[in-house]
């Protein structure tokens, strides 16, 4: 064996000792924050992992608040929303596989795969239908794929600007890119970028989505790093151009009262972009408009409208779906280990 021969193997036992250590601190470490950071709702089972349901309130009617991509904790996310709604209603937040304090699946991530999966957590978490089905962005998708299939199992609809079926095209990833997020999946496996996301790199995008408590962002920093070395992520946007594809042709059934709260700067930015078609206020108009009761309003705000307003959405959900019995139950507190 010559010289130079004997170099690339020895760079290359030397690269996937090192690898392979990394791999292994990395998983250790996920392990220890599962032990840290203890959810604040309830852990099931759903087809052999584990599913995080957070709930509370009481009420008649009860909010299931759908996530759209990307939201590392959706039950902590949705918090400005739930403080101002969990004495009128009772609301659960599913996350779905691959979200917050939720397992990671290798399941195909297609639309009716995520609404039955829910289905299955929230009947086990004992939230039974029926619901009011809240979605945010995404979420929109499952809301309507949920309500034409299980039409008895949903009161109402409110969508938070959400995706429109008509997005397919703008969604959808190409095979290569698909290819490309998944081999830099793999390689957060292997490398440090756990520990980089944990010590702050991307504490700018993350402080949005803390739900207005700074204290949770150690856990944010925690699943975002989590859902970087996973798949279940890229096999959620890959499938997002075929789930609007699939809910394209569907309607919200006509006895199903529907809330289109629609961001004003989505609005403006789709209006001002030239390259952009979709008439984002006229095509939730129309599909708030199918259903007898259905009413759409603009919100001031970006797209992210529980962020900033959510005293608007609570007042506009109050309206449209007035709490039979008003309660005064306690926002559960999330609970860390040091």
């Amino acid at each position: 064996m010559n010289k130079k021969l004997k170099n690339i193997l020895a760079v290359t036992g030397a690269v996937t000792a090192a690898a392979a250590a990394m791999y292994a601190v990395n998983a250790l470490d996920e392990k220890r924050d599962r032990r840290r950071y203890l959810q604040s709702g309830r852990m099931v089972e759903v087809r052999g992992r584990r599913m995080h349901v957070y709930t509370c309130g009481a009420g008649s009617n009860t909010l299931v608040l759908l996530t759209g991509q990307g939201t590392p904790t959706p039950s902590i996310d949705f918090r400005p929303l739930i403080e101002r709604l969990q004495d009128k209603y009772r609301i659960a937040v599913p996350e779905p596989f691959g979200y917050g304090y939720s397992d990671k699946t290798g399941e195909p991530r297609t639309v009716k795969n995520v609404v039955d999966e829910l289905r299955e957590g929230l009947r086990k978490a004992g939230v039974l239908p029926p619901y009011v089905l809240t979605g945010h962005a995404q979420g929109g998708v499952l809301t309507l794929y949920w309500a034409a299939h299980y039409p008895r199992e949903v009161a109402a609809v409110v969508g938070l600007d959400t995706t429109l079926p008509a997005q397919e095209q703008e969604n959808g990833v190409t095979p290569a890119a698909g290819l490309l997020m998944k081999a830099m999946n793999a390689l957060a496996k292997v490398t440090p970028l756990r520990f980089l996301i944990k010590a702050g790199i991307m504490d700018k995008r993350l402080a949005p989505f803390t739900g207005g408590q700074s204290d949770v962002l150690p856990i944010l920093r925690s699943h975002l790093a989590s859902a970087r070395a996973s798949n279940c992520a890229v096999n959620e946007l890959t499938a997002a151009a075929s789930n609007c594809a699939e809910v394209a042709g569907l309607n919200y059934p006509v006895s199903c009262p529907v809330l289109m709260l629609v961001s004003g700067e989505t609005c403006d930015a789709l209006q001002k972009n030239p390259a952009t078609a979709v008439d984002w206020l006229g095509e939730h108009e129309k599909i708030a408009m199918h259903a007898p009761k259905g009413k759409c309003s603009v919100l001031e705000g970006g797209h992210y409208l529980h962020h900033t307003a959510s005293e608007a959405i609570a007042a506009e959900i109050l309206d449209f779906v007035p709490p039979e019995e008003p309660q005064t139950p306690k926002l559960r507190k999330l609970f860390i280990r040091h």
